[in-house]
């Protein structure tokens, strides 16, 4: 069996010395896959690993940006709909102070004055009542009620409606004229005598006062 065998080998042009070599290079092919295995496949793994990981970081890190703009964009929003929902006063305007009587007190404080200038003692009080024809004079605006006295009229009052507590008056000649007494927030008091066209000047002071004011005043009705 040997010859046959060895007679077989010499035909095909295989020695021993060969099939040696062949499994020599086959041993070292398989050593060599199984380094490269080893050492090659192992790295290439660990680069796609890390990059994977890049990338999910990268990714990760894109998303929290993007809910940080969100986040900007949802509060400047909020920002400009409270600024629209603001609604800026606009400034208040003082209105001109308008006139609504000014004139001096009524020409019929002269008349008791006059009848009893026949009498000496009728002269002072007709001196004084032509002397407040001259000097006196009322003025009542939309802001405040002046009345200028005093002789030579150098003595000017002013009073504004806030500081007024209340208002009391009483008719004069049938009711064309009265007096009236403005008594203030400090406990001073002003009068006002022989005040012409006196009730709607009393109406329009009355309607200027605040309500607890008013009702503290005395009432002007109609028919009085």
């Amino acid at each position: 069996r040997n010859e046959t065998k060895q007679s077989e080998e010499r035909d095909i042009g295989i020695g021993p010395a060969h099939c040696k070599m062949t499994k020599t290079v086959f041993l070292l092919g398989l050593v060599a896959a199984s380094v490269a295995r080893a050492f090659v496949v192992p790295g290439v793994t660990t680069t796609m690993t890390m990059t994977s990981r890049r990338a999910g970081g990268a990714m990760r890190a894109r998303g929290r940006l993007l809910d940080e703009l969100a986040t900007l964009q949802g509060d400047d929003d909020s920002e400009k709909e409270v600024a629209k929902k603001k609604v800026v006063a606009p400034p208040k305007v003082l209105e001109p102070e308008t006139v609504f009587f000014e004139g001096p007190p009524s020409w019929t404080e002269l008349v008791l004055p006059g009848i009893s200038v026949l009498t000496v003692i009728g002269i002072v009080p007709f001196a004084a009542a032509v002397a407040r024809q001259i000097w006196v004079k009322y003025k009542v605006t939309s802001r405040r009620i002046s009345v200028q006295s005093g002789v030579g009229g150098n003595d000017v009052t002013e009073i504004i409606y806030p500081d007024i507590v209340n208002l009391k008056y009483v008719f004069r000649s049938g009711g064309a004229v009265g007096d009236m007494v403005i008594q203030l927030k400090d406990g001073s008091k002003l009068e006002m005598r022989h005040v012409p066209d006196f009730r709607n000047v009393y109406k329009y002071i009355l309607n200027k006062l605040s309500p607890e004011a008013q009702e503290d005043s005395f009432q002007m009705k109609d028919d009085d």
